[in-house]
């Protein structure tokens, strides 16, 4: 990708000396490793976002995997609010991170500036496995309780939680194989190392179509009309819906200039059509909220998850 030129400032024109300093690309932080659904969806947004910021901007993607995004996060919050460090952030993964671990972050430490895409869970088996549906996994493991093992990105993200709403609503125990990303994950399923795994709709569906994998349940409310094969939990008895958000965000003492700048670019993004095309065809799906509605979003994310985990609080 050739360099180009950065301009921060809401496009507007800076000396000579100032452009050569901004002269950088901009990164966009992911949690895991490559080759997962969030690490996807950052490249796959990437340059629509360079061409939406404008001013020649250059974006890559930078992976910073650990804790089940954690580290990243602490990194970027302390980052130099230039416009230039933008963590992709997951939802529940970032504020279920505050319960169980001792993150340098708190939700206040980001500027919220876009939610772009937002998909339900899969549970998936390798193809090897007997398993054909959620309640043959579901009977498998009360057969043989923490004997069935499930991969899945870090210890405490919203895979991992998926997880335990599922035994809590089964009655049953699985053994919880933390990995650095849903990619991994799935190598490890794939290969026949562990059971299964679970990980969203646009990193699972094509590989179950192409019979890599095997999906037995999505958890959604309803059966998603792109795989309406694809029977839900909730009609094989378990009564569990779980997804994962993403968007992005900022160190929170990012100028109102930029944050305006990434707004716009976000909106932008996921208004074009040739990303929407893209996302269509590689399963993921578009979910807008502007600065104000993310925000909320965390908000209500955080109250929401704070008050369970004081009422059911887990010892991963």
């Amino acid at each position: 990708m050739t360099t180009r030129r950065i301009i921060l400032a809401g496009g507007l024109a800076m000396p000579a000396v100032a452009a050569r300093a901004q002269d950088r690309p901009v990164q966009i932080y992911v949690g895991f490793a490559p080759g997962g659904n969030i690490d996807l969806a950052a490249r796959m947004a990437a340059p629509f976002l360079e061409k939406h910021l404008g001013g020649g901007t250059q974006i890559i993607v930078v992976n910073k995997p650990g804790a089940g995004g954690m580290l990243m996060l602490n990194e970027v919050a302390a980052a130099a609010p230039d416009g230039r460090h933008v963590a992709l952030v997951s939802f529940p993964a970032l504020v279920t991170a505050l319960f169980d671990n001792t993150p340098r972050y708190r939700t206040d430490s980001f500027a919220y500036v876009g939610l772009l895409t937002d998909e339900p869970y899969t549970v998936f088996v390798g193809t090897d496995t007997p398993y054909r549906s959620l309640r043959d996994l579901v009977e498998a493991a009360r057969a043989r309780p923490e004997q069935i093992n499930i991969a899945g990105a870090g210890v405490g993200g919203a895979p991992h939680l998926a997880l335990m709403a599922i035994e809590r609503a089964a009655g049953v125990k699985f053994t919880w194989v933390p990995t650095q990303g849903a990619g991994q994950a799935m190598q490890l399923v794939q290969g026949g190392h562990v059971a299964g795994s679970i990980s969203t709709v646009s990193l699972t569906v094509r590989a179950h179509m192409q019979g890599t994998l095997r999906v037995v349940a999505i958890m959604e409310r309803e059966r998603w009309e792109k795989a309406p094969d694809l029977p839900t939990g909730i009609e094989q008895g378990v009564n569990v819906a779980a997804g994962s958000a993403r968007g992005f965000a900022l160190p929170a003492a990012t100028p109102v200039a930029i944050i305006d700048r990434w707004q716009e670019a976000i909106r932008k993004t996921a208004n074009d059509p040739e990303f929407r095309a893209i996302a269509e065809r590689d399963y993921l799906i578009v979910r807008h909220m502007d600065r104000a509605t993310m925000t909320r979003f965390v908000e209500d994310n955080a109250r929401e998850y704070g008050a369970l985990w004081r009422t059911a609080p887990w010892r991963l």
